[in-house]
């Protein structure tokens, strides 16, 4: 019962130190430490889970949360190398409405995860960019 409140009161400091980082990874982190601490309160004594499965399953987390950071690094990337660029996009209002643009980037916004860019005045998700380039073509004649 002793290592059941031990366990409890690190629980709660460990959260309220990850509490601190504004990540997503921090919350994935504070939902494994809470659901460890209810997997110890109510294991079977006579059959423990041994420790070294925990720790597998917090290298899963963080491998994923690593991963998770590596794919936000290359949106960003991409959406910075698009300013000057023309783009297309093509995205549902509010309304339930599809909207389609076009026009040059003029610059890049990062709030969270999130990544918008500014479409000849228009803040579209990146997501929501569908092509990159114009259709119409230079030709010179000699």
């Amino acid at each position: 019962m002793s290592s059941t409140s031990s366990v409890t009161s690190t629980t709660s400091t460990t959260s309220s130190t990850t509490s601190t980082t504004e990540s997503a990874a921090s919350l994935d982190f504070e939902e494994f430490i809470q659901i460890l601490a209810t997997e110890l309160k109510y294991q079977d004594p006579d059959d423990p889970v041994s420790g070294t499965e925990y720790v597998s399953q917090l290298a899963q987390i963080s491998s994923l949360s690593a991963l998770s950071d590596i794919s936000t690094s290359v949106t960003n990337a991409s959406a910075f190398s698009l300013i000057g660029e023309t783009v297309t996009y093509s995205a549902t209002s509010t309304s339930g409405s599809t909207v389609t643009g076009s026009g040059t980037v003029l610059s890049v916004t990062v709030s969270g995860s999130n990544t918008y860019v500014n479409v000849g005045g228009t803040t579209v998700d990146y997501a929501d960019i569908t092509k990159v380039g114009s259709d119409t073509t230079t030709t010179t004649t000699a």
